[in-house]
């Protein structure tokens, strides 16, 4: 049986870092795309998740869940049925944030024997093909999680992790204000197995006001015994929109 890959692209925050915006961030136009019109090609604007839709596409996600939430119903109008962008989507509402495993988990009915991709649909990740590399690595270290990992100087704005000399996973920092770790996580796959345990952490974990973070998860995942890897792209590029600052650096990469 051929592996299903499905993919899950989260879009259901406020976005208050770059708040009041007059849409979705999820849609803000970052660099351009060649598109089709009557018969001629011409450059369109291109919205900045397009670029994850993308490359789960090219990773082999044939399936793609878009969570979305309140006042999020554009990001519906602009993908559809998801045949212009090569995957079927669904959409899937979460009425209550309660943080991001939460959004995740609303497609753990739709998960059973599939390998997940995830990433953030206010980021560009390069390579281009690194959900393909990810993919690769995953599978040849038999992980039931496999972490993409970037090296960053600004540690306090990520999720940190702490690697053995095997690029297993050790531990999990999230936003540390004081930190010697080096690398930080910026997307992901994982099997059914860590689909599980995500859906059964979060039943079973009191939720008293406090975000759970997906940080917390992944040091689940280690402490119950599951195979948690690091995937390390030292020439590879994260960039996040989420700021005024970090989306000015986009737009120049991309625009000029």
């Amino acid at each position: 049986m051929s592996e299903r890959i499905i993919g899950i692209i989260p879009a259901a925050g406020k976005g208050t870092r770059l708040a009041p915006f007059p849409c979705p961030k999820e849609l803000f136009p970052v660099g351009y795309q060649d598109y089709e019109i009557k018969g001629r090609i011409e450059r369109r604007p291109k919205v900045v998740s397009q670029y994850l839709f993308e490359e789960l596409v090219l990773a082999g996600a044939q399936q793609i869940f878009i969570i979305l939430g309140e006042s999020k119903h554009d990001i519906a109008r602009y993908y559809g049925d998801g045949r212009r962008f090569g995957a079927d989507v669904a959409y899937l509402y979460q009425e209550d944030l309660r943080g991001m495993p939460f959004a995740l988990d609303l497609a753990h009915p739709w998960l059973m024997g599939a390998t997940v991709v995830f990433g953030m649909p206010d980021t560009i990740i390069e390579p281009r093909d690194a959900f393909v590399q990810l993919l690769d690595r995953h599978r040849a270290a038999g992980a039931d999680l496999t972490l993409g990992l970037f090296p960053t100087e600004t540690p306090w704005k990520f999720g940190m992790v702490k690697l053995d000399e095997q690029d297993r996973v050790v531990y999990n920092i999230d936003k540390p204000k004081e930190t010697d770790l080096r690398y930080m996580w910026g997307f992901c796959c994982w099997n059914q197995t860590f689909s599980d345990l995500m859906h059964h952490f979060l039943r079973n974990t009191a939720y008293a006001g406090r975000e759970i973070v997906l940080s917390q998860v992944f040091d689940e995942a280690i402490r119950q015994g599951l195979r948690v890897q690091g995937a390390r792209f030292d020439s590879g590029r994260y960039l996040d929109i989420g700021t005024a600052e970090e989306l000015d650096v986009a737009l120049k990469k991309f625009h000029l």
